[in-house]
């Protein structure tokens, strides 16, 4: 079956620029001398969207050339990623949460491999999940919450930004450390999933990009997907706190480059990266879903992958996830 989603491209900022060969760049050293193209594998609204699109107008700036984002959502991210992989023009790069680069190898087949197909470039950020469920439920507590599930098997339905994501992992990790049943529905990214929790379609969410919709009024925080309490829900308690510190997988995002990318781009691009994450713009744009700039680059980041990779591969296995 062949899968057609649309490409949404959002230059950010107007300027021109001389178009030249990935090699003729790499020669004279003069990366990047046209616009840069960060793709987003998840529609506009959701999380991954939101963990680069707030530092994308400082980082043109700080390197000279836009900054485009381009959703390409689909397949769990992997549309996306792929397009990225295949990419050799020296120009575009994947913004990406940790499901794409260390879940999805482990619950689907992908059309590549995340640990050759790509170049780490750095670290983004990290969100405060939440535990988000619809008003209609008749709990607002971690205990709630489990004692209804337990005396309605299955009929609690939680939403997830698709198969082999870490909102899907959330959830199934949730439902296995506490003992109880939920029906797992993917969508294709996270703003669709949200659409359907405050339409009632779902009731549960194990995902930041709900934490609007809370602050509203329109969905209720049953808790906390991190390591310590969100500040902007400083009543919400974590889910360590509600007696589960197993239910934990904390959604982080990063950049990454084609395989092939020369080093010295993938060096000038994490600088930069860094710069703008710097700047007081970043957390208050991120701020919104609940996540927090986050920089980390080179080694450092290369062996959170591996580590990662290993870690939720064996949860899986575990768990016995299968894509729905």
């Amino acid at each position: 079956m062949t899968i057609t989603t649309p490409i949404r491209r959002r230059p950010l900022l107007a300027a021109s620029a001389v178009l030249a060969s990935p090699r003729a760049v790499h020669a004279q050293g003069a990366w990047p001398n046209r616009p840069i193209t960060i793709v987003a594998p998840y529609p506009p609204g959701g999380t991954t969207d939101l963990s680069i699109r707030p530092i994308a107008e400082p980082l043109g700036r700080i390197l000279g050339q836009p900054i485009v984002i381009e959703n390409r959502p689909g397949a769990g991210g992997t549309i996306g990623a792929q397009h990225v992989a295949q990419a050799r023009d020296g120009h575009t790069f994947l913004a990406f949460p940790t499901a794409v680069m260390v879940i999805a190898q482990h619950v689907m087949t992908l059309p590549f491999d995340p640990a050759t197909a790509f170049v780490p470039v750095a670290m983004t950020s990290f969100a405060y999940g939440v535990v988000a469920a619809n008003p209609s439920v008749p709990f607002r507590d971690v205990a709630g919450l489990i004692a209804h599930a337990r005396a309605n098997p299955g009929a609690l339905r939680f939403g997830s930004a698709g198969n082999g994501t870490i909102t899907q992992l959330s959830g199934e990790l949730f439902a296995d450390a506490t003992g109880i049943r939920l029906e797992h529905v993917p969508y294709r990214g996270s703003a669709p999933s949200l659409v359907d929790l405050l339409g009632g379609r779902v009731q549960l969410l194990f995902d930041a990009v709900a934490l609007p919709a809370v602050r509203e009024g329109r969905a209720v925080a049953i808790a906390t997907i991190a390591e310590r309490r969100n500040p902007d829900l400083p009543d919400v308690p974590t889910l360590a706190e509600a007696g589960h510190p197993r239910a934990l997988a904390v959604p982080w995002y990063g950049v990454m480059a084609p395989a092939g990318t020369s080093p010295q781009v993938v060096d000038r691009l994490a600088s930069a990266i860094g710069e703008a994450l710097a700047l007081p713009s970043a957390a208050q744009g991120m701020a919104l879903m609940g996540m927090a700039p986050t920089f980390e680059r080179g080694e450092v980041f290369a062996n959170r992958l591996v580590r990662e990779r290993e870690v939720y591969g064996a949860l899986v296995r575990k768990l016995g996830v299968q894509p729905s």
